[in-house]
């Protein structure tokens, strides 16, 4: 029950003992001061018509008219007249009721009034004694209307009471709101803070809060730092600042694995022709120093894209990754520009050629295939001396010009909305213990009778911005999906579903006509997208946790230093990406990677779940660093009932 609730009943409560026993003692007060007027009255009365009857001779004509003339004035209860020995000579009497008050009132201050006596005589001899009694209805009536007044004014003074309470604990509690408000967030795994309130009970409680929540914090990010400064000890050339051949090759194995936009883009290989040269002329220190300006410019433009990588393969082969291009040549051109840029910088652009090659890659295609095109393709450049761009196309692939393949998906969309061409696949993700978590279910597109995994089409959908379009389709075929299976299903959300703000609201409606299937559904965004529209992934967060769906990031490991500030957002869970899966029973630089991802999760109260999983020994190596759960081929396996 809130506080306000409780202060209404605590002052409807102590009004009501107030008025009761106001009213009781007041009540009371006035029955007596009646009664007391009333006795007069009725002694006064008496004495006066006594007097008026003596005079009259006592004729008992007279006697009796006057009687009845005093009567009928319809204030009084009785008038009776006896003789000495007590023998009724006249007698008047209403017997009718208070019509002015309810008997209950009446029942509960009953007005009891000593009649009034007084002696009738002619000349010295006793004629009679006189009996007189008011009625008392008209004191009920103005007991009931005083009564009635007070309780009016009772209750108008509660209600201004109970008003002005509730404004001033509204401006007293005002922190407490904030209190309540932080309280939930900590109980979401959202670890905020709020401004000190000046009352000195609700400062030391705000204050403690606060400290939890900075501490919580700053271990967060002193542990993502640490965890960022050893994967760059690990994972990175020194010095160029890009990524190590190892590492490099596990990021593009998992691209092709995927089964999202990140499936298909651009790989280009560049080669700094005449470096040994230049080192025996400037020396190895002056060369170090030119390769970490190519690796800083590298690192600069492939981190204003989603998920782009950048590693050095040996000492003068450079590689980019580009997920979800579709244009080899422009990003092939790109990254020559901007190690030229370098290079010019240094004068060194006619002393350093840069022989390249690029080609796109697909999902489910192999990686020595696109290597030994790749590889083939730059020797070929290199060949010639020049800083020429090669692409090397995929084997049997026609060569179509973007604009008339934006226009063949185009309408390849539009008729695939309209005849709802779009489904869902299913993969397991399971706990360690082989119970379902949730089935993955990345979305498919039949295409003249072939079903087109997300990778293949996705980049168009995104290049032709019909993204948010799908993933309101998305959704929405999950949630009936789920209302028919009963079963967690886990769908992909594209970058417009965080940054674009109408996303959110239609989300909210969509749950709420689906409640039922609402807290079974898993929705995640890769961690690209998560930081870089980090507010608005909060914000989506918290939308959807009335509704029990729960929220989480794909493809974590990328950007360990930002793992910190994931400690007020409210995720659910990570997925960390197949690169740092890969090869986990005999990679130690990989088990250290995970082990310290799962406990900063668990330090966030989310689960950690390994994609990727290919093996056996992958999976019993999970358990050892603390996996909560995990996805792959090995997951589907076990799910089939074969550990093989």
């Amino acid at each position: 029950m809130s506080l306000y609730k409780q202060l209404w009943l605590a002052l409807i409560f102590l009004m009501l003992l107030v008025f009761g026993g106001t009213f009781y003692l007041t009540r009371l007060s006035a029955k007596n001061y009646l009664e007391q007027q009333l006795f007069m009255k009725n002694s006064d009365n008496a004495a006066a018509l006594a007097l008026s009857l003596t005079q009259q001779d006592a004729n008992e004509v007279l006697l009796d008219i006057t009687l009845s003339a005093q009567f009928d004035t319809g204030h009084y209860e009785l008038i009776r007249l006896t003789d000495p020995e007590g023998n009724v000579i006249s007698s008047r009497e209403d017997t009718r009721g208070s019509n002015g008050a309810p008997g209950w009132f009446i029942n509960m201050f009953p007005i009891d009034v000593e009649p009034g006596y007084a002696q009738i005589q002619k000349r010295w001899q006793l004629l009679g004694t006189l009996e007189l009694r008011s009625h008392s209805r008209f004191a009920y009536k103005e007991l009931w209307d005083n009564t009635q007044q007070l309780a009016g004014i009772f209750l108008i003074a509660m209600l201004l009471a109970g008003s002005l309470g509730t404004y001033l604990l509204r401006i007293i509690l005002r922190p407490l709101d904030n209190i309540v408000i932080q309280a939930k967030a900590i109980g979401e795994r959202r670890f905020i803070t709020t401004p000190v309130p000046a009352t000195l009970e609700f400062k030391t409680v705000v204050n403690s809060m606060n400290n939890l929540s900075e501490r919580i914090k700053n271990m967060l990010q002193q542990e993502a730092d640490r965890l960022e400064k050893w994967r760059k000890e690990s994972h990175v050339d020194k010095v160029t600042g890009l990524l190590n051949r190892e590492q490099f090759m596990q990021i593009l194995g998992s691209a092709l694995e995927r089964d999202d936009a990140s499936a298909s883009g651009v790989l280009v290989f560049i080669r700094l022709a005449g470096l040994a040269e230049l080192n025996t002329l400037q020396g190895r220190k002056a060369v170090d120093g030119l390769l970490g300006s190519i690796g800083g410019a590298l690192n600069q433009w492939v981190g204003e894209k989603d998920g782009w990588s950048a590693g050095r393969l040996n000492g003068s082969d450079l590689a980019i990754l580009a997920p979800r291009s579709v244009d080899p040549t422009d990003i092939g051109k790109q990254a020559q520009k901007a190690v030229f840029e370098v290079l010019s910088d240094s004068a060194l652009e006619h002393q350093v050629p840069l022989p390249s090659a690029t080609a796109p890659f697909t999902h489910g295609q192999t990686m020595s295939g696109l290597l030994t095109g790749l590889d083939a393709s730059l020797l070929a450049s290199d060949q010639e001396g020049q800083s020429n761009l090669v692409v090397a196309s995929a084997e049997n692939a026609t060569v179509i010009p973007v604009r008339q393949e934006l226009d063949n998906w185009r309408e390849i969309f539009r008729l695939a909305f309209k005849d709802r061409k779009f489904s869902l696949a299913s993969y397991a993700a399971t706990d360690l213990q082989g119970k379902s978590l949730h089935n993955e279910a990345p979305v498919r597109l039949e295409r003249g009778g072939e079903l087109l995994s997300a990778g293949q089409f996705l980049p168009w959908i995104n290049r032709l911005e019909l993204a948010e379009e799908l993933d309101k389709y998305v959704v929405s075929l999950a949630l009936k999906k789920i209302e028919k299976e009963q079963q967690p299903i886990c769908i992909n959300l594209s970058v417009a579903a965080v940054a674009n703000a109408s996303f959110a609201p239609w989300l909210i409606s969509e749950l709420a006509a689906h409640r039922g299937a609402a807290n079974h559904i898993w929705m995640e965004v890769q961690e690209a997208m998560a930081y870089r529209y980090l507010d608005a992934f909060k914000g989506l967060c918290a939308a959807v946790k009335p509704f029990g769906s729960k929220m989480g990031i794909e493809h974590v490991g990328h950007q360990l230093s930002d793992l910190g500030r994931l400690h007020d957002v409210g995720v659910d869970y990570i997925k960390v990406d197949a690169a740092f899966v890969r090869d986990l029973d005999s990679n130690t630089t990989n088990q250290t990677l995970l082990r310290t991802l799962c406990t900063l999760g668990h330090s966030l109260g989310v689960l950690v779940i390994a994609e990727g999983v290919k093996s056996n020994a992958e999976w019993l190596v999970l358990e050892n660093v603390g996996a909560d759960g995990a996805t792959g081929p090995e997951v589907s396996r076990r799910t089939n009932g074969s550990t093989g």
